[in-house]
């Protein structure tokens, strides 16, 4: 009986091995370490991605210095926690939140063990339950990345700077704390673009937004408004401290001395600043408030702040 010949391109010698089912690689799955994360599938965009692991006790509110903060205005201010008691068994109890906690479609009224894959509903949001490995971990981190961060410049990306305006701006309105927005613009980056290229103008984008986050540090946040325009916010600051603030950003561009491949690279800024609420009652009034400024510092001579 003639035997069926091989299939075309398969050579036996090539090394191809049939891996047993107790075999280590086989096995090594097995033995990988597993941990618990909470990741917010739901929130109307404003936390959208973001994830923890839960390696011990973790509350998640509206309080900034909660495990996990949500922009979620229903979420009370510390409204849930989630602790491991070992064994991968977790218990989520309520904080007395307003609204309560609720874990797919049953209230939350005394703690309860989570099981993997389960959602916990509180306010706008939804928070996924998971236990998994490493790999799916670090899988978790760069969707994170990919969706909160600027890859250019490492700022936040341009939505999620937008929710935590809005929020930021619902928090000061009420109590009419001040808040003051920064529209800022890199003077000469088509000169540079024409002169060394284009990946010139993109590392001095670049290093603005890194330049620009050091000078907040954690008095603001920034991001990149779109090309070689970036904008920020300040909580708590009126328009004469905010001019201080845009000051400084402007001397510091002023003076950084870029460089890529030994090319030295020089640019200037121009920043337009407003400020809630003499400029306006909404992001959108002082957002315009300070592109008009933006544009008063362009018309004056760029590599200035104007309001």
């Amino acid at each position: 009986m003639s035997k069926d010949p091989p299939e075309k391109g398969f050579r036996p010698e090539s090394g191809f091995t049939t891996l047993k089912a107790d075999s280590p690689v086989m096995n090594s799955s097995a033995e990988k370490q597993h941990k618990a994360f909470l990741t917010v599938i739901r929130s109307g965009g404003r936390d959208l991605g973001k994830h923890i692991t839960v390696e011990k006790s973790v509350v998640v509110g509206r309080d900034p210095s909660c495990d996990l903060p949500l922009l979620d205005r229903i979420v009370s201010w510390r409204h849930c926690r989630i602790t491991p008691l070992g064994g991968e068994v977790y218990i989520i109890e309520d904080m007395n939140s307003t609204n309560g906690t609720h874990v797919d479609g049953g209230i939350v009224k005394t703690p309860r063990a989570l099981r993997e894959g389960e959602k916990i509903f509180l306010g706008n949001s939804v928070i996924r339950f998971s236990i998994a490995d490493e790999m799916e971990l670090g899988f978790q981190d760069l969707v994170s990345q990919l969706v909160t961060t600027d890859e250019l410049t490492g700022l936040p990306s341009k939505r999620a700077f937008d929710d935590s305006l809005d929020y930021s701006l619902c928090c000061a309105g009420p109590q009419r704390q001040p808040l003051s927005i920064l529209m800022m613009d890199l003077d000469n980056v088509k000169k540079i673009n024409d002169a060394h290229g284009h990946l010139f103008g993109a590392h001095i984008i670049g290093e603005t937004g890194r330049l620009i986050a050091r000078e907040l540090n954690r008095i603001g946040q920034a991001c990149r408004f779109g090309g070689d325009e970036f904008t920020a916010f300040l909580c708590g600051y009126d328009k004469k401290n905010a001019l201080a603030v845009a000051e400084r950003i402007r001397a510091a561009v002023e003076t950084a001395g870029f460089e890529k491949d030994t090319v030295r690279l020089q640019t200037t800024i121009s920043i337009g600043v407003a400020s809630f609420p003499e400029d306006g009652e909404n992001v959108r009034q002082i957002v315009a408030a300070a592109d008009e400024a933006l544009y008063r510092a362009k018309g004056q001579g760029k590599n200035r702040v104007s309001t």
